[in-house]
C-alpha cells in the first residue's frame, strides 16, 4: 500500500513532464537500462548491439542531452545520423517504436535535447538519468516492462555477460545494487596510470568505510548502479545535478534499506579524459595526469580517519544509553588514542552532534532505534564531512606509496578480487 501511494504521488508530482505514456497489452521487456549520452561516438551503438541478455528481452533507453554551456548544436549529430542508417530495423513493441539492436535487445531513443532544448548546466546528467528512469518507471507501471529494477550505466561501459542476472543475488529488501567495475588500460600510459590511481582512491575509500562498519560503504558510480523501482519513487528520483547525482540518490536510498554490493563479473569502463561533468572520474583523471609526478599526488584519506569513524560507530550503544555524556572519554574507552579522540570530538561538534543526539534520544525507544536515527543523520554526506574535518585539522591525505608505511593497511580487506588491487597498483606506479 505504501509503495503504491508513493508511486502514484511520484508520477503525478515529480516525474518529468512530457514523457511518452503508453498502455501495454502485455509485457514487452524483462529488463530495462538507462544510458545518458552526450557527445558520444556512433561506436556506442555497436557496443549496445553486443549487450548481453541471457533470458528475456531488454530495453535500452538512450537519453540524448546537451548542456547549455555547449553552444554546438551538432554535438549529438553523429549519434542521430547513425540511428537513421539502414543498419537498424525499426519495429513496434505495443505502441512504441524501437530499434532492434540484437535478438534480445531493443533501443528507444529519448532525445531530450530535441524535445526540450539544451539542458541547463546546473541540471546536467542528473536530469538525463531522471528522465530515463521516469520513462522506465511509467512503462513498468503500464505493463510494458516486467522488472523490479531499473539499471543505469554510461556510454563508456561494457557490461558483463551476466549483467542483468546478477540482480537476482540481491537481497529481497535491497533498495539498490552496485556492480563491480574496473577501468580498462589503453595505449595512453599517462591516462592509464592516472585512472588507476583514481580507481584505487575510490576503492580505498569504500574499504575504509567498510572497515569502520558504515552502512554507506558502497561505490557511487552512475555507470554501475541499479535501483529498485519502488524505492526510486520514495526518494523522488534522481536529483537534477550536473554531477554527483549518483552519490546523492544512493545516500537517500540507503536510508530506506540495504544497498547490495554485487559479486559477479565487473563492468569494464574505458580509461579516458573527460570534461563532460564538473567533477567525477574524467576531470579527476585529467587533473592527476597533469601533475608532474602523478604517483606522488596525495589522493588517499589517512587511515586514522577510518579508525576514528569505526570507534565512533562502535560507541553508539553507550551514546544511546547516555547521549549527554562526554564524547572524548567514550572514544578513548573504545580504544582511540587521546589525540585522535579529541580531534574526532571537535569534528563531531562542528557537525552539530549535540542536537542530533538529543533528537535521536527523543525519537527512539530502543538502542536499535537510536542507532537507526543516528545513521539517518550521520549519512554518507556527513561521514565524508567528518573525514574531511579530520583531514583538515590533523590527518592530511597520503600518497599511494606512503600508505604502505602506515599501520592500518586497508588493501588486505579486499577479499573478493585482491588481484585487482595488485594490477591497479602496478599500473598506477608505472611498473607494467
Amino acid at each position: 500500500m505504501r509503495d503504491s501511494v508513493a508511486l502514484s504521488r511520484y508520477l503525478q508530482r515529480y516525474a518529468e513532464p512530457g514523457l511518452p505514456c503508453y498502455n501495454f497489452a502485455k509485457s514487452c521487456w524483462r529488463h530495462v537500462l538507462v544510458i545518458p549520452a552526450y557527445r558520444e561516438s556512433p561506436e556506442l551503438l555497436q557496443t549496445l548491439a553486443q549487450l548481453p541478455v541471457e533470458r528475456g528481452r531488454a530495453l535500452v533507453i538512450l537519453v540524448l542531452n546537451r548542456p547549455d554551456s555547449d553552444p554546438d548544436i551538432h554535438a549529438n549529430a553523429p549519434i542521430r545520423t547513425a540511428l537513421t542508417s539502414d543498419e537498424f530495423v525499426w519495429v513496434k513493441r505495443g505502441a512504441v517504436s524501437v530499434q532492434i539492436m540484437n535478438k534480445h535487445c531493443d533501443l528507444y531513443v529519448h532525445d531530450l535535447e530535441s524535445l526540450s532544448g539544451p539542458t541547463p548546466q546546473a541540471l546536467g546528467v542528473g536530469l538525463a538519468r531522471k528522465a530515463g528512469f521516469d520513462l522506465a518507471l511509467q512503462w513498468i507501471t503500464s505493463g510494458g516492462i516486467d522488472s523490479q529494477w531499473i539499471c543505469t550505466t554510461d556510454a563508456d561501459a561494457t557490461l558483463p555477460t551476466d549483467y542483468f542476472e546478477q540482480l537476482q543475488s540481491a537481497a529481497p529488501d535491497a533498495v539498490a545494487a552496485v556492480f563491480r567495475f574496473h577501468h580498462l588500460p589503453t595505449a595512453d600510459r599517462d591516462c592509464d596510470s592516472a585512472t588507476a590511481l583514481y580507481e584505487l582512491r575510490l576503492r580505498h575509500y569504500v574499504l575504509g568505510l567498510d572497515y569502520a562498519g558504515s552502512p554507506y560503504a558502497y561505490h557511487t558510480l552512475g555507470s554501475c548502479l541499479a535501483i529498485r523501482a519502488s524505492a526510486y519513487t520514495h526518494v523522488r528520483g534522481f536529483p537534477k545535478r550536473a554531477a554527483a547525482e549518483d552519490f546523492y540518490v544512493l545516500n537517500k536510498l540507503a536510508k530506506l534499506g540495504p544497498v547490495a554490493r554485487l559479486k559477479g563479473s565487473p563492468i569494464e569502463l574505458q580509461s579516458r579524459y573527460s570534461s563532460r561533468v564538473p567533477v567525477g572520474t574524467g576531470p579527476a583523471v585529467t587533473a592527476i595526469a597533469a601533475a608532474n609526478h602523478p604517483s606522488e599526488v596525495a589522493l588517499f584519506y589517512h587511515p586514522n580517519c577510518y579508525e576514528a569513524l569505526k570507534v565512533l560507530l562502535a560507541s553508539l550503544p553507550e551514546l544511546a544509553q547516555s547521549p549527554q555524556q562526554e564524547i572524548t572519554p567514550l572514544l578513548i574507552d573504545h580504544g582511540l588514542q587521546q589525540t585522535i579522540a579529541e580531534q574526532s570530538t571537535w569534528a563531531l561538534h562542528s557537525l552539530g552532534i549535540e542536537k542530533t543526539l538529543t533528537h535521536c534520544q527523543r525519537q527512539a525507544n530502543t538502542g536499535a532505534q537510536f542507532e537507526r536515527q543516528f545513521h539517518q543523520w550521520f549519512d554518507a554526506f556527513r561521514s565524508l564531512k567528518f573525514i574531511h574535518a579530520l583531514r583538515d585539522i590533523a590527518w592530511p591525505q597520503q600518497t599511494l606509496r606512503h600508505l604502505d608505511t602506515l599501520q592500518l593497511n586497508l588493501w588486505c580487506r579486499e577479499t573478493h578480487a585482491p588481484g585487482d588491487i595488485r594490477k591497479l597498483r602496478t599500473r598506477a606506479l608505472g611498473l607494467d
